[in-house]
């Protein structure tokens, strides 16, 4: 009978160098795999000419394709606003009153100071009048030697200052008249009526604030006046895309507010 010692250390090198093998072979095995390549599908087909259709997206917004600012040509306090944010007005209707009483003081002024350059010309031409009658009765006797030198050119002088004086009050007159004419004009910016038929979409100033005309700086904006019935799509596009883009191409437009709707149309 052999030792028994001898032989459980040969049944352990047995085992452990069987485990070494395994284990190399699994580490083999996995590297093999790792290594080995999926294959490749490969279709192919007939050479044909076709179209590469490329799509550009590009974000924006939908306004109205007709909408107005309503901005005050005079400056003054509101002290009349019969609209509101949301209602629809006609075109005509009245929007705003600006206190007109500033407005009316300058109209009366210019046309008292018309008034009185139309009287002034009335007189100018008067003197005018007179003054072609005394030159021509004084050329007459200038003619036949009864008038001297000196005196023909004294009425030929005030003939002449008569005419000047006719000119520069015609001069008055017609400055006169268009002082009148802006300062009614002015007047008639207090009250501003809608330019077009729509829906006043943004309102920002209120009875009694103090808004400034056009003429001085940008002026105030108190409301928007946006028609509704024709809508528009403003997006951005880039660069690079924008080369793309030729007039009948179309168009595919999705809003947040439908989101399950799809609008398509051709570009104008």
């Amino acid at each position: 009978m052999g030792n028994p010692k001898v032989k459980n250390k040969k049944r352990g090198r047995i085992i452990f160098v069987s485990a070494v093998i395994l284990t190399v072979g699994a580490v083999g095995a996995f590297l093999g795999f790792k290594r080995r390549e999926l294959p490749i599908t490969v279709q192919s087909e007939k050479v044909v000419r076709r179209d590469i259709t490329e799509l550009v997206v590009a974000n924006g917004r939908i306004q109205p394709v007709l909408q107005v600012m309503i901005n005050p040509e005079v400056s003054g306090e509101i002290i009349d606003l019969p609209v509101k944010e949301g209602q629809y007005v006609e075109k005509g209707d009245i929007l705003v009153r600006i206190k007109p009483d500033n407005y009316i003081a300058s109209r009366n002024s210019a046309d008292a100071n018309y008034k009185s350059s139309l009287a002034g010309q009335t007189l100018a031409q008067a003197n005018l009048k007179k003054a072609q009658l005394d030159f021509e009765r004084f050329d007459q006797l200038y003619r036949t030697k009864l008038v001297s030198d000196s005196q023909f050119l004294e009425i030929q002088t005030a003939l002449e200052v008569a005419q000047a004086n006719y000119e520069n009050s015609s001069h008055q007159t017609e400055q006169a008249k268009a002082s009148l004419a802006r300062a009614e004009d002015d007047l008639s910016k207090t009250t501003i009526k809608s330019p077009i038929p729509g829906t006043v979409t943004k309102l920002r100033s209120q009875r009694g604030e103090r808004v400034v005309g056009t003429a001085m700086m940008a002026g105030t904006e108190i409301m928007t006046i946006a028609d509704l019935e024709k809508m528009e799509a403003r997006v951005d596009i880039g660069e690079i895309d924008v080369v793309l883009i030729k007039i009948g191409q179309k168009a595919r437009f999705e809003v947040e507010a439908f989101q399950d709707k799809k609008i398509h149309r051709c570009s104008d």
